[in-house]
């Protein structure tokens, strides 16, 4: 049982979730990605894939490396701080090169999304430690939530295969005692809340890039 929740909590790693994410609305059919030529599906899921895990994935390993920190699982809070941040500017970085390239808004929504999420888990990990893979995983919810309520053909499907995910990435990080039942549930609120909200501001307000 323990091998498995060792490999549940790699395969549902916050780092895979907006690749993941963004690979699953690209090549699924819906109203956003029939727009998209396949160069621009290709273009998009490399940019993303580049900055929001190999560069993560990289930096991690020369902080430990260099001493920051102690592990690459970063079993404190403390050690969190580098790396989230680390994180943040990638993202940002990715939304100012994908700003000018013509794709549905609702990619670059998810992407902003993802920011915000990762901006609450950072500050969130300043007074207390919640796991970033149900907070990341909740907000994977909250897109899909968000996505079933503005379609007009609403699948739940996704929405129940990402439920079952959700549990299994709790169940991995309490199986590990990685972390606390509060970390992982005030993780997953903090996540699923925040990506609702946001993408709900987004469309009240009709931000267009």
């Amino acid at each position: 049982m323990r091998k498995a929740a060792v490999f549940l909590s790699y395969v549902l790693h916050p780092v895979f979730m907006l690749t993941a994410l963004i690979a699953f609305f690209v090549y699924t059919p819906n109203y956003f990605s029939y727009f998209m030529s396949p160069s621009k599906k290709i273009f998009l899921l490399a940019a993303v894939f580049i900055f929001s895990v190999v560069l993560p994935l990289l930096n991690t390993f020369l902080l430990k490396k260099f001493g920051y920190i102690k592990s690459i699982q970063m079993q404190g809070a403390g050690e969190r701080t580098m790396p989230y941040v680390s994180s943040l500017v990638l993202h940002l970085g990715l939304l100012y090169i994908l700003h000018d390239l013509s794709i549905p808004f609702f990619f670059k929504y998810l992407i902003i999304t993802s920011i915000v999420v990762l901006a609450v888990l950072m500050t969130l990990n300043l007074f207390t430690k919640v796991s970033a893979h149900t907070t990341t995983i909740g907000g994977c919810l909250g897109i899909i939530c968000f996505y079933e309520f503005i379609t007009y053909q609403p699948v739940l499907l996704p929405l129940c295969i990402c439920l079952v995910l959700c549990g299994l990435s709790g169940f991995s990080r309490l199986y590990l005692q990685a972390h606390t039942e509060k970390q992982v549930y005030t993780g997953f609120a903090a996540g699923l809340l925040t990506s609702i909200l946001c993408l709900f501001l987004l469309v009240f307000i009709n931000y267009q890039f």
